[in-house]
C-alpha cells in the first residue's frame, strides 16, 4: 500500500477546512486561530499530539481537544478540525495544516506576509510608510511580521518568499569590505 505524505493529507483538510469556512462565513476567524496555532511553539503542538495514541479513548481525546479549543477561544470550524483530527488520529500534523491554510487564505485573498528585520522597532509613521511602499512594491495587502536583531546595526532586512532585500548597515559595510580587498 502506497504512503501518503503528510503534507497531502495536510493539504486535503486545509481545502475542506477552507470550503466549509467559506459556507458558514469563519473564513477570517479560522486564518486568525490557524495563525495563533502557528505560532504556538513546536513543543506545545507536539504535547497535544500524545493523544494521538490508540489507548487514549476517543470521548478523552474529544475532551482534551475541546478543553484546549476552549482555553484558547478559538471558533468552531476550527473546534471541529481538531475534533476531526483527534478522532483520526492526525493531531500530529496539526502546525502543517496551519501553515498551509494560512498559505491558501493568503493566496486567495491577495496577501503577501513579509517580514521585516530591524535594529529597533519602527514607529508608527515609519511603519505604515513601509507598509505602503511594500504594497505598491507587491501589489497585495501586506502582513508584516517584525524582528528586532541587533546584529545588522542599522536599516532593513526584507523578507517575502524567495525575494530578499539586505538594506542594514552589516550588509553595507561587509560589500565596503570586500570591495577594498579587491574581491569584488
Amino acid at each position: 500500500m502506497k504512503t501518503v505524505s503528510k503534507l497531502k493529507i495536510a493539504i486535503l483538510y486545509v481545502e475542506a477546512m477552507y470550503e466549509a469556512a467559506l459556507k458558514t462565513g469563519d473564513i477570517d476567524t479560522l486564518y486568525t486561530d490557524s495563525r495563533r496555532l502557528a505560532s504556538m511553539s513546536d513543543e506545545n503542538l507536539q504535547q497535544m499530539a500524545t493523544i494521538n495514541s490508540p489507548l487514549v479513548s476517543l470521548a478523552d481525546k474529544i475532551k482534551v481537544v475541546e478543553t484546549l479549543a476552549d482555553k484558547l477561544g478559538l471558533c468552531e470550524s476550527m473546534q471541529n478540525t481538531l475534533k476531526l483530527l483527534a478522532e483520526n488520529r492526525k493531531l500530529d500534523i496539526l502546525p502543517i495544516i496551519c501553515r498551509q491554510f494560512m498559505k491558501l487564505y493568503q493566496e486567495k485573498h491577495n496577501i503577501a506576509e513579509v517580514e521585516v528585520t530591524t535594529v529597533i522597532p519602527l514607529t508608527a509613521p515609519q511603519e505604515n510608510r513601509l507598509k505602503t511602499k511594500l504594497e505598491a512594491i507587491f501589489h497585495k495587502d501586506i502582513l508584516i511580521n517584525y524582528v528586532i536583531n541587533p546584529q545588522i546595526i542599522g536599516g532593513l532586512v526584507i523578507r517575502y518568499g524567495t525575494n530578499f532585500i539586505d538594506n542594514s548597515t552589516r550588509y553595507k559595510l561587509n560589500a565596503l569590505e570586500q570591495l577594498m580587498k579587491g574581491t569584488k
